[in-house]
């Protein structure tokens, strides 16, 4: 399996705050079968000490060289309206420095500069994925508000505790119909500890498997992603 999401780098923001707790994250994943990893740490200067984030990343992969898992850096962008301007300045905040960008919404609202920013992300040939559509509340109220957005172009990721109903039985809901509407094209850990790989990665993919078959599963766990990784 490849993972495109998760929060592995410690102390940069609310995943690990140990480098201990990075590599038992790593150790974790492995046992599991993830052979990729993309570490993506929120950028969001206003929260997150985003200066860390090279310097630590490069630290836990000096530690893990013995494991059977390949990292690489990414990151997970909160939006905000002055992006639209400097769209050409998050490509270096992309995943495996692809043209593929993964990016998160508000838990609350839709913004309105959305659309706009998306056209963005196109005209600069980058590659939009929507971080866990189904933890937001106004795509909870309104289906149809979901559809509507990914119209504007951007795949999808789901994540595995919403799968399996770490975040509530509306969310698993949401997920699930997503999937089974062949919607989403990318399922990730957003794992922020240990226990998110342990209880939520692998029952994830079970249940997927249940819902739709093994051959979307595979799709969604790591065919999909395999074109970020490799670029083929």
């Amino acid at each position: 399996m490849i993972d495109i999401h998760s929060h592995i780098v410690f102390n940069v923001d609310d995943g690990p705050s140990t480098i201990k707790e990075s590599i038992r994250m790593v150790l974790e994943a492995e046992r599991l079968g993830v052979k990729e990893i993309i570490a993506t740490p929120h950028y969001n200067d206003l929260l997150f000490q985003t200066n860390k984030i090279v310097e630590n990343f490069l630290i836990l992969s000096s530690r893990i060289v013995g494991c059977d898992v390949n990292l690489h850096i990414g990151y997970e962008v909160l939006i905000n309206p002055s992006m639209i301007e400097k769209v050409k300045e998050l490509k270096a905040k992309s995943l495996n420095k692809s043209n593929w960008i993964l990016f998160e919404l508000p838990f609350d609202h839709i913004p309105t500069f959305c659309s706009q920013l998306l056209y963005q992300f196109h005209v600069e040939k980058m590659i939009p994925i929507l971080a866990h559509p189904e933890r937001n509340r106004a795509f909870l109220r309104d289906f149809n508000s979901f559809i509507s957005f990914i119209e504007n172009g951007c795949f999808v990721q789901i994540d595995a505790g919403s799968i399996v109903g770490a975040h509530g039985n509306q969310v698993k809901n949401f997920a699930k119909k997503v999937i089974k509407l062949n919607l989403a094209q990318f399922v990730a850990s957003d794992a922020h500890c240990t226990e998110h790989y342990t209880n939520w990665y692998l029952p994830a993919y079970n249940q997927v498997k249940r819902w739709v078959g093994e051959e979307y599963t595979n799709q969604l766990f790591y065919e999909n992603a395999k074109k970020i990784i490799y670029g083929n």
